[in-house]
């Protein structure tokens, strides 16, 4: 075997390990797609590695620029680097704050868009200077530009007649940019064929009205303070998130290919909601987070999928919700942060995984919490979470006079507020256990340790009546049928001590409630 060829191969004469450079057999394109995520001072000075990654360098096409270096031909390295290739993507992260940093970017992005240069990043610190980088005109009437990312940079019209056009821009992504109403209307009009565009922290901002974005599938309205209505008319958009601290004014028009919406805006009312819902017949995912002035939810969809709930009970607002009714038989996914205590109806037949998160103060163990559980109770997995282990302790005169909530899940996994090992583990299996009676897997985890438990059945025995435990459900309880459990202790800080006594616990808890159990493991080091 040649010394080339072999890799982390020994030779066991002489004990020593061969090695052999792969990423140098790695083809051309794969090699340039590494090379673009590096600052171009790095990819220059990978060219003593061999010849080939010197061609390598001098024809990558994507550079990136950070001006946080002291020496002072870096610029002029920065500009014989472009000037001697064609670049399709050029990145700068910059301070600003040397003095000839705006007209060397300003230099360089000219030069760029002339030789159509195709994806422009921008990054430009203010630093100690404080000074914004004005984003040059020429920019605007860029024909090969696809895509144009910006933050921490100033773009305004200069001239309140120029005209936009930037024919090829698919994608545009402004952050902590200052700008204006009639800048960024003109932008997105001189975009025909635009398909994404991201607006975050632009405080500046005042109103954004969009019409005709026939091509648009993307759109994210993020925390631009300033913000008092967004109107929007995109026939073809499959996304939109729209979050807002404070109070403002949503209309989407013609937005009836929408199939994700994501929506965190305080005045959100429950007419708004239901006119615009439906009018979204194709509407898949669903997310509603801190609409405050909603009082009486209801969501009524046969396309819906995901629905991602954070509801507050009592608001700033001086609103309370009084009701949540969901009609929707094809969602396959849950996630409800709230109180249990407000009236719940769900009408989900698909559903496959439903998460609750507790909302503070926590609701005792009572009648209305239990019936809340059961209307989660046809998903397979069901995750609680945001609870200590003492809420958990469901208490025994409940257990003993309703029935299990969650009879159909197979995956419970419960995410707590602190440590379980110490407590009374076995009341809170049990607890458990009597929410989801036959589990196949049940996982408890908290910051400090993670248990999990697997189960599996046998026949049950055959016996006249029905046990007592069973009373309320359609099928016989683990007690019956538990022939097999295993317990992982996978993570945890918890010494030797305490683990055997859990493990002592639990073996007698499972032995002493079970009827044909066989088999009981406790895993974890050396205890087994």
């Amino acid at each position: 075997m040649k010394e080339k060829e072999a890799f982390n191969v020994m030779d066991h004469k002489k004990k020593k390990y061969i090695a052999v450079d792969r990423i140098s057999e790695l083809p051309d394109p794969l090699l340039q797609e590494i090379l673009s995520f590096l600052p171009i001072n790095h990819v220059v000075q990978s060219t003593i590695l061999s010849k080939r990654w010197k061609h390598m360098s001098n024809s990558i096409l994507v550079l990136f620029y950070s001006g946080f270096y002291p020496s002072s031909g870096y610029c002029n390295f920065v500009e014989k680097t472009i000037r001697s290739r064609s670049v399709k993507k050029f990145s700068l992260a910059d301070s600003m704050d040397k003095p000839n940093s705006a007209s060397d970017v300003d230099r360089w992005i000219s030069f760029l868009v002339k030789n159509d240069v195709e994806e422009l990043d921008l990054l430009c610190f203010r630093g100690r200077s404080g000074r914004i980088y004005q984003l040059p005109q020429s920019v605007f009437n860029s024909k090969s530009l696809t895509v144009l990312t910006l933050k921490w940079v100033k773009l305004h019209l200069t001239c309140g007649d120029i005209n936009i056009n930037l024919p090829s821009l698919r994608k545009l992504c402004l952050r902590e940019v200052s700008t204006d109403d009639q800048t960024i209307h003109k932008l997105v009009v001189g975009c025909p064929v635009i398909q994404d565009m991201t607006f975050h922290r632009c405080h500046e901002l005042k109103s954004m009205k969009f019409e005709g974005l026939t091509n648009a599938k993307s759109i994210v309205v993020e925390y631009n303070h300033g913000l008092e209505i967004v109107e929007l008319e995109a026939s073809n958009l499959y996304s939109l998130l729209i979050h807002h601290h404070r109070r403002c004014e949503i209309k989407l028009v013609s937005c009836n290919n929408l199939k994700r919406l994501s929506l965190r805006v305080p005045n959100t009312t429950d007419k708004w909601f239901h006119n615009h819902l439906s009018q979204l017949p194709k509407i898949e995912f669903l997310e509603i987070d801190d609409c405050y002035k909603l009082e009486r939810l209801k969501i009524s969809s046969h396309s819906l999928k995901t629905l991602n709930l954070a509801l507050s009970g009592i608001t700033l607002w001086g609103k309370t919700l009084v009701e949540v009714n969901i009609d929707t038989p094809n969602l396959c996914k849950l996630a409800y942060r709230c109180s249990s205590s407000i009236p719940f109806s769900l009408n989900a037949l698909a559903l496959s995984e439903a998460t609750y998160h507790e909302m503070k103060p926590i609701a005792p163990w009572n009648v209305e919490k239990i019936d809340f559980l059961a209307n989660l109770g046809n998903s397979r997995l069901l995750n609680l979470k945001n609870i200590s282990p003492k809420d958990m302790f469901i208490p025994k005169k409940l257990r003993e006079t309703l029935p299990s909530p969650s009879y159909k899940v197979k995956q419970l996994k419960v995410e707590l507020t602190e440590s379980f090992i110490g407590l009374e583990i076995v009341e809170l299996v049990d607890s458990l256990l009597w929410i989801s009676p036959l589990p196949e897997i049940m996982l408890i985890e908290s910051s400090k340790e993670t248990i999990s438990f697997k189960f599996f059945y046998g026949k049950p025995t055959l016996k006249v009546g029905k046990p007592s435990c069973c009373e309320f459900l359609p099928v016989l309880c683990w007690r019956h049928c538990l022939k097999s459990v295993m317990i992982e202790n996978f993570r945890g800080t918890v010494d030797g001590q305490a683990l055997k006594a859990v493990k002592e616990s639990l073996e007698k808890y499972f032995h002493e409630n079970t009827e044909i159990l066989e088999s009981f493991q406790f895993l974890y080091g050396d205890i087994a």
